[in-house]
């Protein structure tokens, strides 16, 4: 277990701006997954309620 997990996962990528790219899109894609992820629960919660 490495102190940084990033060294671990982006161990094959060299280029240290391609890394941060890399990055970026991971962060964001797992910010959306999480507002759609709630979004879900909060329809399913009204419909289950029957307010929709």
């Amino acid at each position: 277990m490495t102190p940084d997990p990033l060294n671990e996962l982006f161990k094959d990528v060299k280029d240290d701006d391609n890394r941060a790219k890399i990055f970026v899109l991971i962060t964001g894609a797992m910010i959306i997954s999480t507002i759609l992820i709630v979004i879900g629960t909060i329809i399913f919660i009204l419909i289950a309620l029957h307010i929709i």
